[in-house]
């Protein structure tokens, strides 16, 4: 893995989270509105070694040539929502790869992961308004992030490889070191809610990546390649546990922060009925007090 690509990652994830972490206060409680997600999506490459016959643009789902290449894979996701516009969206995806160009005459197969961190725009908030009972939603993101790929192209009548990517060796000595390069996503997609807690989702996204070998197979000419990906997934809507999120609004425990008053309620007996005064009133009345209770038959 390359470093540095790595640490740039996560300093612009860091930059992204604390500009909205700084937003959170004014409307979304940052412990509420968390979705943890599920998907599979069937990938589409292009670049050199794709001809681009199973596109939308050239073919519809009804021909054969729109599943000549297409593979399939998966992956899980993390949304945070801070206000009803704005969210984080971090997403670990895992795709199969092919492709073939028979003017090249050469074909490829390979893999690769995407870690990406997202912001989310939510379009049907943004212009419809606010609505929590809303059945459909439609929402864009943008992020950035990093791949790691691994790739054997092939001659595409004697079927020897040709090329590959991906097998570096690791300065550790523990195997092969895939290609890791920086990626830029962006994605449309339609939500639908079934309950409260539960939505599925369909998306369309395309991931450009910084580097033309991901097929294995180099044309100086060609600056980029990308993955485009059909989703279909489902979340589910949670909080996050009381314990462990700061709270901005904690709850009275009838002290005066004011020392002086406190000595003053503690002359004069002042109690105040909290839910602490009421859980120990309970206590005496079945056990009598403290200096007490050794004495008690």
């Amino acid at each position: 893995m390359n470093y540095s690509i790595l640490r740039l990652f996560i300093a612009i994830n860091l930059l992204v989270i604390v500009s909205l972490l700084a937003q959170a206060g004014k409307n979304y409680p940052f412990g509420k509105y968390w979705e943890f997600g599920v998907f599979v999506n069937t990938a589409n490459f292009h670049g050199d070694l794709s001809e681009n016959q199973n596109s939308f643009l050239n073919n519809t789902p009804f021909s054969s040539y729109f599943y000549q290449d297409r593979k399939f894979g998966g992956g899980i996701l993390i949304n945070k929502m801070f206000t009803p516009i704005w969210g984080v969206k971090g997403i670990f995806e895992y795709a199969q790869l092919a492709g073939r160009n028979e003017k090249l005459n050469a074909r490829f197969q390979g893999d690769l992961f995407l870690y990406t961190t997202n912001v989310v725009f939510d379009w049907s908030n943004a212009f419809l308004g606010e609505d929590k009972y809303r059945k459909w939603s439609s929402y864009a993101y943008i992020g950035i992030g990093f791949s790691e790929t691994r790739s054997n192209a092939y001659d595409l009548q004697s079927g020897i490889q040709i090329g590959s990517t991906g097998y570096k060796i690791s300065k550790y000595g523990n195997g092969y070191q895939r290609m890791t390069e920086t990626t830029i996503p962006i994605g449309l997609g339609a939500t639908y809610k079934l309950n409260k807690s539960i939505t599925l989702f369909f998306e369309w996204n395309r991931y450009f990546v910084n580097t033309n070998k991901l097929d294995a197979f180099v044309i100086e000419s060609t600056r980029y390649e990308s993955v485009g990906n059909l989703v279909l997934g489902a979340t589910y809507k949670f909080d996050l546990p009381s314990h462990i999120v700061p709270n901005s609004n904690p709850r009275y425990n009838g002290k005066s922060p004011d020392p002086s008053i406190r000595e003053y309620n503690k002359n004069n007996h002042v109690i105040m009925k909290t839910k602490a005064n009421k859980k120990a009133l309970k206590q005496r009345k079945k056990y009598g007090r403290k200096k007490n209770r050794n004495n008690r038959w």
